[in-house]
């Protein structure tokens, strides 16, 4: 892993949809792209999530089986790897990323989304930590109604854990850009939360001493603050 030049950040995690890159989900652009968005916005699995109801994997499922309704059962790893090369990366951020590897700080991507997309963003921007849930594909590279999961929308707390451990970085030194209450328990844990605001409205996050930035402009402004003080 690298050695940080910066005194205060040894790690930056990144969530990845509404962040570094554009659509706020991955599960949504995807839902979108195949025809499958109505048959979602009919259920209220997201609540369900929420309330304990079912569990992530099982949200995972019943998105994945959407698809495959929407589909008749024929989706390919390649229809999805197409449909996701239309994605747009957040204006700044490949200069904001290039920026913060320069200052030796370890750069990764912790996501609720897809790992199609997060692999294609993470190899475009030369980012080597990636965490996003896995979609899994029969022999002949048909998508299959079940996922992995890697990570909990609401723990992402625990893969910044995880990668405290592989870097041997403490929280303490962690920066974490979010864009959504999803990322509240990332926030909590991580010395430097960063909410990463698209639009004027500032969503319920009970988080004390998170800073708040409207473009990778800022956010490099406020990182190298950071390591200059």
């Amino acid at each position: 892993m690298l050695r940080s030049k910066c005194e205060k950040l040894g790690v930056i995690a990144f969530d990845l949809d509404g962040v570094l890159v554009k659509h706020t989900s991955s599960w949504r652009y995807l839902h979108e792209k195949f025809g499958s968005i109505r048959i979602i916005q009919e259920r209220n699995d997201s609540e369900l999530f929420k309330e304990g109801v079912i569990s992530y994997s099982e949200w995972m499922a019943r998105d994945l089986e959407a698809l495959l309704q929407a589909t008749n059962n024929k989706l390919r790893r390649e229809d999805i790897v197409r449909a996701f090369s239309e994605y747009e990366l957040e204006d700044g951020a490949e200069d904001l990323i290039n920026y913060v590897k320069s200052l030796g700080i370890t750069v990764a991507i912790v996501s609720g989304g897809i790992d199609i997309l997060a692999n294609m963003v993470a190899e475009r921007l030369g980012i080597e930590l990636v965490f996003a849930n896995k979609l899994l594909f029969d022999d002949q590279g048909y998508l299959i109604p079940e996922g992995v999961e890697v990570v909990n929308p609401l723990h992402k707390d625990e893969i910044l854990k995880k990668i405290s451990r592989i870097t041997s970085v403490p929280l303490s030194k962690f920066m974490f850009v979010g864009d959504s209450d999803w990322d509240e328990c990332a926030f909590k844990v991580a010395g430097y939360p960063v909410l990463y605001l698209r639009g004027s409205e500032i969503p319920r996050i009970n988080v004390n001493n998170i800073y708040v930035v409207k473009s990778m402009r800022e956010l490099k402004d406020l990182i190298s603050e950071l390591c200059s003080s």
